[in-house]
């Protein structure tokens, strides 16, 4: 598992940000972005995990809905993260533009991605998604089997 602090430490995080994460299971990532940030919300799809993540922390802020059709305004949000979610999505090209739209101009998108994961994404393939999104890469930490690759939604409508 990728440990909460490494990807708290990846990612570009401010005071004043508003952050998604899209598949936050039982908020075992959220705990440690959410103090980092002036408003947090985790979305999941499966209303069990939510549940067990209230139950764990009642203050965390958990909403249900899927990445196919992000409930968010457009243009809401300054980052998006997600962890090992990408090769579990039916269609990751239509959650991905779902996800730029969501995105303030100069927002960022995190994609974890960990081995053994069995719908593991290799850094490439997360590129070249994201890149047919229209999201830009800004950089890559970590090895081919464990990274966070970061990308931002370009500052013109372009």
């Amino acid at each position: 598992m990728l440990p909460p602090q490494r990807l708290a430490g990846s990612l570009p995080l401010a005071p004043d940000f508003t952050v998604v994460e899209v598949g936050s299971g039982t908020g075992v990532y959220a705990r440690s972005i959410r103090t980092r940030v002036a408003r947090f919300v985790g979305l999941e799809l499966q209303w069990p995990l939510i549940r067990t993540a209230r139950e764990r922390d009642a203050s965390l802020v958990q909403a249900q809905g899927s990445a196919l059709a992000l409930p968010l305004r457009a243009e809401s949000v300054d980052l998006i993260y997600m962890v090992t979610v990408l090769g579990e999505l039916t269609d990751p090209s239509l959650a991905l533009r779902e996800m730029r739209t969501a995105l303030k101009p100069g927002g960022f998108l995190a994609v974890a991605e960990q081995l053994p994961d069995p719908d593991y994404v290799s850094k490439t393939r997360v590129r070249l998604l994201c890149e047919e999104a229209g999201l830009a890469f800004v950089k890559v930490d970590g090895a081919w089997w464990s990274f966070i690759a970061t990308f931002q939604r370009p500052r013109s409508s372009g």
